[in-house]
């Protein structure tokens, strides 16, 4: 039997699932009884269970942190890590994010390439090995979290608090092809302030730590500011004695802020060249000035570095709000994985508290690293290369975090295909139907090869 041309046949399935499963908004919101991420993810993980069980799996729920979705026996296991939550919607989307809506060929949703669409897939890929009657040697074992995107604290718990068996060998549909064989350490903080003349003053910009600033927006007095001027998409509306305030970003991944344009940070530096009557809101633009500018390496902050094989280090601004006199800003480094994260953390705390602000670490994430000659990296490597040859394809290092972290002996692998649009974090992500069959046979191809 060809699994390649067997799993073709889910397809109109798998369409129509990844519909229901955009459907299902799982942003993260605030904890309610039973339900650590909210509301949404663990509807969504609800959703998946009983996806999971309607195709002939056993699916188990542990405390709507993560659920897993298991198929065979074996004494070892390959597991496949995916997740149910996704990052805020934004703002102008062509279609309701939320809608599943099928146009120009094309899935639209958030969630629908990161990453309920690859998980989606991924789960078919499985049926269509249990209904073709090939055992494995493997269990294979499909765990899915509902808080990847604010830090993988479901992960945390399963395999932490839970003391759940991690898999023997794993991969993480939740990045790009080929295969990532590195991923950059991280490390989040927040920079925080009480002040005491700013309550007229509301500056807001950034939904999370991993997405660059799409918009920011406030108000500040009219007494508080010179002449101003309107310049680098920065508008000031003058209402009475306010001015109101709105400046344009570009949305991108955090991994990746390059791509972007920071909204927050456009908007201090038009205010950097304005005069600032209120020493403390000066004091505020100063220090946006000193640190952080529009740069995206760290370079004044005093942490730009780079290993030599896995790049650069990545500085995000990623969410700031001022409101009620109290200041939260929220950095997001991606740290070359010869870099000890320990140095950046402290050099970033010097800066912050020399300067009479507070620092708080967020969270520190160790780097991934599997040799590009391991059985893990190489097979996948094998499988890409034949179902796509793109036979000079070579294995990546990234600076974007995936689950392969929390695991061990793991990676991304998929599924962005190099041909794809990379929509992830930001508005009218889709994924293309068209791109559905090579995806099917990539990954029932990888869960045969890994575990027969």
């Amino acid at each position: 039997m060809d699994l390649k041309e067997k799993v073709l046949d889910y397809k109109d399935e798998v369409v129509k699932e990844i519909q229901n499963a955009i459907r299902v908004k799982s942003v993260k919101e605030a904890p309610l009884p039973g339900m650590p991420f909210g509301e949404g993810p663990a509807k969504a993980l609800d959703h998946f269970m009983d996806l999971a069980k309607k195709l002939g799996f056993k699916a188990e729920n542990f405390d709507n942190y993560a659920i897993h979705i298991d198929m065979g026996e074996g004494e070892e296991t390959l597991g496949i890590l995916a997740h149910v939550d996704v990052v805020p919607e934004g703002d102008n989307w062509t279609y309701p994010p939320y809608s599943g809506t099928i146009a120009d060929g094309k899935i639209f949703g958030r969630g629908t390439l990161d990453d309920k669409g690859p998980a989606v897939i991924s789960l078919f890929a499985m049926k269509a090995i249990a209904d073709s009657g090939i055992k494995l040697n493997k269990k294979i074992r499909m765990i899915l979290g509902a808080d990847e995107e604010s830090g993988s604290a479901c992960l945390k718990y399963y395999f932490g608090e839970l003391k759940m068996p991690y898999p023997d060998i794993a991969f993480t549909p939740d990045s790009s092809f080929p295969v990532t064989y590195a991923e950059k350490g991280m490390v989040r903080v927040k920079i925080k302030k009480k002040f005491n003349t700013l309550q007229d003053v509301v500056i807001k910009g950034g939904n999370a730590f991993n997405s660059v600033p799409n918009e920011a927006h406030g108000v500040i007095p009219v007494d508080m500011l010179g002449e101003v001027r309107n310049k680098n998409k920065v508008e000031f509306v003058r209402e009475g004695n306010i001015y109101k305030i709105f400046s344009a970003g570009i949305p991108a991944h955090g991994a990746y802020p390059s791509k972007g344009y920071n909204a927050v940070s456009a908007l201090f530096e038009v205010l950097k060249d304005i005069e600032v009557k209120n020493e403390e809101l000066k004091g505020l633009v100063t220090f946006f000035d000193k640190f952080v500018k529009m740069e995206t390496d760290g370079k004044s902050f005093g942490v730009k570095c780079t290993d030599g094989e896995t790049g650069e280090l990545t500085l995000n601004l990623g969410k700031m709000s001022l409101e009620n006199n109290e200041l939260e800003i929220c950095l997001d480094m991606r740290v070359p994985v010869k870099i000890e994260l320990d140095k950046i953390e402290e050099t970033i705390k010097k800066n912050v508290e020399d300067y009479g602000y507070e620092f708080e670490l967020y969270s520190k994430t160790k780097p991934l690293y599997v040799p590009k000659d391991s059985f893990l990296v190489s097979t996948l490597m094998n499988i890409y290369k034949e179902l796509t040859g793109d036979n000079n394809a070579q294995p990546v290092a990234i600076g974007g975090g995936t689950y392969a972290k929390h695991a061990k002996n793991a990676v991304a692998f998929g599924a962005l295909l190099p041909d794809q649009e990379d929509r992830m974090h930001q508005r009218d992500e889709y994924l293309e139907i068209s791109k559905i069959d090579k995806l099917l046979q990539i990954y029932v191809e990888a869960i045969y090869r890994l575990a027969k």
